[in-house]
């Protein structure tokens, strides 16, 4: 049974390789081998030479591809950071960039994960803002009363009735506010007590993922959350980093423009090594792109369950409580009061929300971070870490993606479009000039009516 467990275990580095900690490698490689000596020096008449023998060669299988990973492994991450040669003594000097390192910690990250982050050490660091004069001090905390910050927090509360406190910060950031934690939290607990109590019954015990760099692997998915009332939001998030690649709320599921919103996001932020997504035919331009770009055999786009798509699954959680479990239930909502029939209108976006849910959700800390673009992002990373990121062998066969549906009448039996562009262009030219926006004290819901009764004295 421990074997087993070894055995199990080795597999799922080898699938990972190479974005997998050499310590882990290491370990894994020891077990193997005092499994091999094991089964040299076995004497069981139950088990015959032959089975022996198979169960050696196949752990020796899995000792190859680690050995070869020890052998030669990545190179230091401290590789790429460029050098200042002078004529003296000693070894040249790192070139770091100062300024985003100050901007970082005045984010709220502290000087380790900062030097983590750009591949330094910590003394290193220090050395180097020493030397330029800047100070290590961190940002100083805002000044604002308990009174002025619970009105804000209410504000926010009432806005986002599902978020908790990091999130609330995350707002509050983005307001210019610089708070400790435990302000929010004890603000959240003054002006919100049964929300807090009731998030607190839904905490789970989320376990540590890795992933090796920035742009060594990308996942995206779409939330269809909203989709009966003829929202698709697609996103995309840097496994390492967590940076938001890109978050839009679009009335399809076109593979056209999931394709579409993942070529923006190269174009900012360089290839990605792999990308990872669910057996959608939404996905199938963005593998055939992926595939085409790095070759078969890299592996470049993964399949598989959404459940496994963790980073992305973990940001529908936030996207969720930040904005979209808001709008359910609004919709919900006049459904049930029979203000809304799916059946005979075309529901009008309301922009900005998800651009916001960027923002907020991106300014929040993180348990176990690694920093972002409003942090230490490096944009092409993927490039410079080929060397790394070496080709993967086909381990297993994929599923084959499925077929587009192709024709308008088609898409729409699928589920890939309530509305189609057309309609929505052609109802967006009728209402030229109607404010959406207005805010009408009631979330929306007496603009959406007066839309209505516009519409329907129109056709």
């Amino acid at each position: 049974m421990e074997s087993h467990k070894i055995c199990s275990e080795a597999q799922f580095i080898i699938d990972s390789l190479p974005n997998v900690e050499l310590v882990a490698v290491e370990r894994v490689t020891h077990q193997l081998s005092a499994i091999c000596t094991i089964l040299s020096g076995l004497e069981d008449p139950a088990t015959s030479t032959e089975r022996k023998e198979a169960l050696h060669s196949y752990v020796t299988s899995l000792l190859l591809p680690l050995e070869d990973f020890i052998a030669e492994p990545p190179a230091p991450k401290n590789i790429n950071i460029p050098l200042h040669h002078t004529d003296k003594r000693g070894r040249p000097s790192y070139i770091l960039d100062l300024n985003r390192a100050v901007l970082l910690h005045n984010l709220g990250n502290t000087w380790k994960d900062i030097a983590e982050a750009m591949n330094v050490s910590r003394s290193t660091l220090y050395n180097h803002m020493a030397s330029a004069g800047f100070a290590t001090s961190r940002k100083e905390w805002s000044i604002i009363s308990d009174d002025d910050l619970d009105e804000r927090v209410a504000e926010i509360s009432l806005a986002h009735p599902f978020i908790g406190s990091n999130i609330a910060l995350g707002h509050l950031e983005a307001q210019g506010l610089h708070l400790p934690l435990k302000r929010v939290q004890e603000s959240l607990r003054r002006v919100d007590e049964i929300g807090v109590l009731v998030r607190w019954s839904g905490i789970i015990k989320r376990r540590v993922y890795k992933v090796r760099g920035s742009n060594a692997l990308w996942h995206h998915d779409g939330n269809e959350k909203l989709r009966p009332w003829g929202f698709w939001v697609h996103g995309c998030i840097d496994g390492h980093s967590r940076l938001i690649l890109y978050l839009k709320c679009s009335s399809n599921k076109r593979a056209s423009t999931v394709l579409a919103l993942f070529k923006q996001a190269i174009g900012v932020y360089g290839w990605p090594s792999r990308a990872r997504g669910d057996f959608g035919t939404e996905n199938n331009q963005v593998e055939q792109m992926l595939v085409a770009h790095w070759g078969g055999t890299h592996r470049a786009y993964l399949r598989g369950r959404s459940i496994h798509n963790v980073r992305i699954e973990r940001l529908w959680k936030d996207v969720r409580k930040d904005s979209l479990e808001a709008f359910r239930q609004i919709f919900d909502y006049l459904e049930k009061n029979f203000l809304l029939d799916m059946a005979n209108i075309i529901v009008p976006e309301k922009p900005g929300t998800t651009t916001k849910s960027v923002r907020n959700v991106t300014r929040h800390r993180l348990q176990s971070m690694n920093l972002a673009e409003n942090g230490q992002y490096r944009r092409g990373i993927g490039q410079a870490m080929l060397a790394m990121l070496l080709p993967m062998p086909m381990i297993r066969r994929m599923e084959f993606p499925r077929a587009e549906p192709v024709g308008l009448e088609a898409e729409r039996d699928a589920g890939i479009f309530l509305n189609d562009d057309d309609e929505l262009e052609q109802v967006k030219d009728v209402m030229e000039g109607f404010d959406f926006e207005e805010d009408d004290g009631n979330w929306g819901i007496d603009v959406y009516c007066r839309a209505v009764i516009l519409l329907e004295s129109l056709y």
